[in-house]
């Protein structure tokens, strides 16, 4: 009886952390043995938000290729002789994609992740596993699980989906080599195939630091294209490491959006508000009247609430709709339809009703972003730091919160999910329950604390449109936009860059992480001398100023000819000190987090807008454009002559709808890209 072939899967690595209980014996880390990856759990023991859960174990995957010419389904998994789903301390297993297609075909690789919170799925422990077919093949593994290095950071498509950006992120003190690249079935040889590449041709990843791989693909991928990355390294004494990164393929982008689902009921000047914060995206409904607000506004919805399945399937293709939230929080109790097991069974259910659009579910605890962080295709967690109840364990009483919380518990969703994208909600304004609001600095600090916890987008919770005249929202409505124009200058090297700790402070007050891309580098440092009194239901928090040099480690394909610091309106010029590859910026900070780019001159125009409509007849609405680095703002020009200018997707008053209306980009070198078509009456 011919057996499926099963591949060496690769890791997504996490970090050893402490923990109230003890760990388990071995690296804690991702594992690859004969063809199984394991991925402990993360966890930070400072932040304990319940108790007896205590995840010991960890995730299990691994690939399994069809070799035969007819398709077929993955019918049972076993773990050591028992099914999974009958093994104690498993809570969830899934194959994605759910059919293996015939060999040679995209589909013919399937990735097996199986989630367990304990014995045997932990580090130290040998592990059988057996998977048998519908069609009657089977095949038969056993290792003892062990730790590994290296991990998949994010794996990002180019706008026309002909490419794949990859990152590999190298955690050990020995540097790595790849040596072998694999895009589900399709097998690339670095250096010797002109498929794949690195910025500056080197393949080797540095310990601590991330590589870039540029991945040319030979058909454009099509929307939602399931990808399982496979990735080899030889190390130090020619020890060959294996990483592995599986996801689908979502829209590249730096999504910016906010919790307000009753924003289709509110005025049309309260909808231009929101597009001129500016938002994208919102967390809502699915039904019709949220279609107005692609149809006029070009703000996409997170949709939930639905209650019928056909819902979903009818959505196939629509714009309007950026992803399906399908649950909130359902970590934070095990309702029958909130365990991880339902939770993966529902994105399982919906990613079959509509395969056009990404399943989202947002999570609270980080105890648990190992058992649900892996379920969906986009993850998310909302930490709202001030002004939220924060409990303390084992008691009744609350606390002030750090303001660091708002990385660490970014960190710890991605050392779980990577490369998952996330999306990470911040406070902007506080609900009446909470009685308080954050002032400008924590609305600020909390943003971009997520941006260097290498968030994928930024959903605030929540942006109230309609307050934008209560003098209590004021300062920290006036913030967000300010926000806001400093990421959209910098949001492409956010969407395809890497996260990495490359840059110091010489104050303990000063916090800061770089975001690493192809041709430059973006440094954040932000502001962490404050205090906070009062009681925790009703905290204030004060900051004070504090001044320093902050020092980048550049790597070697990144040019530190231009060095220019981020305004909500464009770059300034900074007193930099260069010394080779080691750049040193002086950062004086108060209410706003400072933001820097380094890199070779940008001399790339933008490319023109998409979608430019009516929002209003004399309104103008249309689709963020894109850039090699970043949007800076738009020309609007009527019957080809420019007649104003504006920083978002959205212009008002249109004084003449008989007029040809068309808008162009600009970034913050100065470069204006091509028209767009025209706007129709």
């Amino acid at each position: 009886m011919a057996l499926l072939a099963v591949v060496a899967v690769v890791g997504l690595v996490t970090v050893a952390c402490v923990s109230t209980v003890p760990p388990p014996t071995g690296a804690l880390g991702s594992a690859t043995v004969e063809g199984m990856t394991f991925v402990p759990a993360t966890r930070d023991a400072r932040y304990v938000e319940e108790s007896p859960y205590n995840d010991g174990g960890g995730l299990l995957l691994f690939r399994v290729d069809n070799p035969n010419p007819t398709t077929d389904r993955i019918e049972q998994v076993l773990v050591n002789g028992i099914p999974v789903e009958s093994l104690p301390g498993l809570k969830w297993w899934r194959v994605w994609p759910p059919e293996l297609g015939p060999a040679g075909s995209p589909t013919s690789s399937a990735v097996v992740t199986i989630k367990g919170i304990t014995a045997p799925l932990r580090a130290d422990e040998q592990v059988q596993v057996d998977v048998e077919t519908e069609n009657g093949l089977t095949v038969t593994r056993s290792a003892k699980l062990r730790g590994a290095v290296l991990k998949v950071g994010s794996i990002v498509a180019s706008a026309d989906r002909t490419e794949l950006f990859v990152t590999v992120r190298n955690r050990s003190d020995v540097a790595y080599t790849v040596n072998h690249l694999a895009v589900n079935d399709d097998v690339r040889i670095p250096v010797t195939d002109p498929s794949v590449s690195t910025p500056d041709g080197d393949w080797t990843v540095e310990p601590d630091r991330v590589l870039l791989i540029r991945i040319q693909l030979d058909a454009p991928a099509p929307v939602m294209a399931p990808v399982a990355l496979q990735v080899g390294a030889i190390g130090l004494g020619g020890q060959q490491e294996w990483v592995l990164g599986a996801l689908r393929l979502i829209e590249p982008e730096f999504d910016l959006g906010t919790w307000h689902s009753e924003l289709p009921d509110r005025s049309d000047e309260a909808k231009q508000a929101t597009k001129q914060v500016p938002v994208d995206q919102i967390v809502g409904g699915a039904s019709p009247k949220f279609a107005e607000l692609w149809d006029r506004w070009r703000i996409q919805t997170n949709a939930q609430r639905f209650a019928n399945p056909a819902t979903v399937a009818a959505q196939q293709n629509n714009p309007g709709i950026r992803s399906w939230l399908l649950s909130d929080e359902p970590d934070l109790g095990d309702e029958p339809e909130d365990t991880s097991a339902a939770v993966a069974a529902r994105v399982d259910q919906y990613r079959a009703l509509d395969p056009t659009h990404p399943m989202w579910v947002n999570f609270a605890m980080q105890r648990k972003f190992n058992e649900y962080g892996q379920i969906p295709d986009i993850t998310g967690h909302d930490h709202y730091v001030v002004c939220a109840p924060n409990a303390i364990f084992g008691s009744n009483w609350a606390r002030n919160a750090d303001m660091i919380e708002a990385l660490d518990y970014t960190d710890v969703l991605k050392d779980n999910t990577e490369p998952l994208p996330m999306w990470i909600w911040p406070q902007l304004a506080a609900s009446s329950a909470w009685n308080c609001q954050p002032s400008a600095w924590a609305v600020s600090t909390q943003f971009w604390l997520s941006v260097m916890g290498g968030a994928d987008g930024i959903n605030w919770f929540v942006w109230n449109s309609d307050y934008l005249g209560d003098p209590q929202y004021a300062a920290a409505m006036a913030q967000a936009p300010r926000d806001v124009g400093v990421v959209r200058q910098v949001r492409d090297v956010l969407t395809y860059g890497e996260v990495e700790e490359s840059s110091s402070a010489d104050s303990p007050y000063i916090k800061t992480r770089t975001i690493v891309g192809e041709e430059r580098q973006v440094v954040v440092a932000c502001n962490l001398r404050y205090t906070a009194n009062g009681p925790p239901w009703y905290p204030t928090y004060w900051n004070y100023p504090v001044s320093g040099n902050v020092t980048v480690d550049v790597p070697d394909w990144v040019s530190t000819s231009t060095i220019r610091r981020v305004t909500p309106t464009g770059t300034e010029a900074v007193a930099a000190t260069v010394a080779g590859q080691s750049v040193t910026l002086p950062v004086a900070l108060d209410d706003e987090c400072a933001v820097f780019t380094i890199g070779a001159p940008d001399t790339a125009p933008p490319a023109a807008p998409e979608g430019l409509t009516f929002a209003t007849p004399d309104t103008l609405a249309w689709i963020e454009g894109r850039d090699d680095v970043g949007v800076a703002g738009y020309v609007v020009y009527r019957n080809g002559i420019e007649v104003a200018s504006a920083q978002n997707a959205v212009y008002v008053p249109v004084d003449d709808l008989l007029s040809v209306w068309t808008v162009a980009a600009f970034d913050s070198a100065g470069n204006v890209g091509p028209q767009s078509a025209p706007a129709a009456p």
